[in-house]
């Protein structure tokens, strides 16, 4: 069974998302800068010696895989850093639109209680 999405949204402690959202926000940041370092500083030294008879290929070929993953890496860090710049936009759109909705619930309360005090009324003064 399937639980309501309202209940669901009211489960979820706000506040602590709304004031953990920068903190999300500045880890990625860090992961990033700290994956583009590390792509600099992971560059091979140039090896000693000659290398052993066809292992020439073999080197290239995971020398070219090793760069491909470091770019992987490197698109990953910078699709977190923006996932979590929308997460925290999105958190911050919700809390405004939570406090909206507060205010139009209660706007509609007094509508329905004014409207119900108008039908009551001419009853009342008979």
């Amino acid at each position: 069974m399937a639980l309501p999405w309202s209940t669901l949204v009211k489960a979820i402690p706000w506040s602590d998302v709304i004031a953990k959202a920068p903190d999300l926000a500045q880890g990625a940041r860090k992961l990033w800068q700290k994956a583009a370092g590390q792509s600099d500083a992971g560059e091979r030294p140039a090896e000693a010696g000659a290398p052993l008879a066809g292992t020439d290929a073999r080197f290239a070929s995971l020398d070219t895989r090793l760069t491909e993953l470091a770019t992987r890496q490197q698109e990953v860090t910078e699709l977190l850093a923006a996932l979590a710049a929308q997460n925290a936009e999105l958190v911050s759109t919700t809390d405004t639109l939570r406090g909206q909705l507060r205010r139009l619930w209660i706007a509609v309360g007094l509508l329905g209680v004014l409207s119900a005090g108008s039908l009551i009324l001419p009853f009342l003064t008979r």
